[in-house]
């Protein structure tokens, strides 16, 4: 979202911009208290209480892509990037784009077969990155 933009029928504060901000600087999922942790540096006053609230207004305006991993956890991504899916790193949270789609030919025949309509879909997959993968196991 560009700076002059604003979320419609709300007034948009130096603190709302800032969420925004945090989550394009960052570029990846982040949960509500890391994009916390990136408001306060700038606005120390703000509270967790008023990002979660922004974070879930601008979930459902469509601004932000809130996605609920396997650890319970909702993570946020502002929305205009391009539809993509995600690989998770089970140890260090790293996430990593998948710049493609996996809902082929097939599930979209099935679905229509089923006269079954999409609203949204999600697709992440988890496992150990690079560096992880690397890394002794503890006590060896």
């Amino acid at each position: 979202m560009n700076s002059g933009q604003k979320p419609s029928g709300t007034r948009l504060t130096l603190q709302k911009q800032a969420i925004l901000d945090a989550l394009q600087a960052c570029r990846k999922l982040m949960t509500a208290e890391e994009v916390y942790g990136r408001v306060r540096e700038k606005y120390p006053n703000v509270s967790l209480g008023t990002v979660y609230r922004n974070l879930q207004n601008y979930s459902q305006q469509g601004l932000v892509r809130r996605t609920l991993l396997a650890d319970g956890k909702a993570r946020f991504e502002l929305a205009g990037h391009i539809h993509h899916h995600h690989l998770i790193c089970l140890t260090c949270g790293k996430t990593t784009e998948v710049p493609w789609c996996p809902v082929g030919p097939e599930i979209s025949s099935f679905m229509a077969e089923q006269s079954f309509t999409p609203v949204s879909h999600q697709f992440e997959v988890y496992g150990y990155c690079r560096q992880c993968r690397s890394k002794p196991e503890p006590g060896q």
